[in-house]
């Protein structure tokens, strides 16, 4: 048997344990026997369901065509119960996928408003925050102009120097620590 294509052998071991009285042990080496019978039933059911689609010109594997494989391989008392396995992962897919789109649905849509009632409201609200960043843009925030009285801003202890640029007429102005300029006595 190829080493590569397995059941996982924790799954199966928990089906088994959970299909058994509590009382009763399973030794390891029937889990790994168990194990290669799924995994060969699993291979056989698929090369026979692979090659009723290939009989039917199909390049996938469908449900049906693994029901006829069932049937062909002498089967039957399975068909019920895969029948009724594939119904309900029909309705488990469907109500995931119902929820996945509900999930995709923003609050407006959940609200009930139209498209064009959405587009209305955006704009409105790309409005207001254009004339938020336009007023904003006229002064700036209260919170970065100093406090009447402040002492903020206040030219203390610098005095500006003028400096002459050699061979031009402009003149740099600099700052210069004054207190070498101003007598404390």
């Amino acid at each position: 048997m190829d080493d590569e294509v397995s059941l996982p052998k924790a799954t199966l071991q928990k089906l088994v344990k959970d299909f058994m009285p509590e009382d009763m042990r399973v030794a390891g080496d029937t889990v790994e026997m168990l194990v290669n019978c799924c995994t060969e039933f699993v291979q056989l059911l698929s090369s026979e369901a692979n090659e009723v689609a290939t009989r039917e010109k199909k390049n996938t594997i469908q449900p049906e065509h693994v029901m006829t494989a069932l049937k062909e391989l002498g089967f039957t008392s399975f068909e019920a119960e895969v029948a009724l396995a594939w119904e309900q992962h029909k309705e488990e897919a469907k109500t995931a996928s119902s929820h996945k789109a509900a999930l995709r649905k923003t609050g407006a849509d959940q609200l009930g408003y139209t498209e064009a009632e959405q587009i209305a409201m955006q704009q409105q609200m790309f409005a207001a925050a254009r004339a938020r960043s336009l007023s904003s843009m006229e002064a700036p925030p209260p919170s970065y102009l100093p406090a009447a009285g402040s002492d903020v801003g206040v030219n203390r202890g610098v005095a500006p120097v003028v400096v002459q640029v050699p061979g031009s007429d402009q003149h740099l102005e600099e700052e210069e620590d004054a207190e070498d300029d101003i007598n404390p006595e």
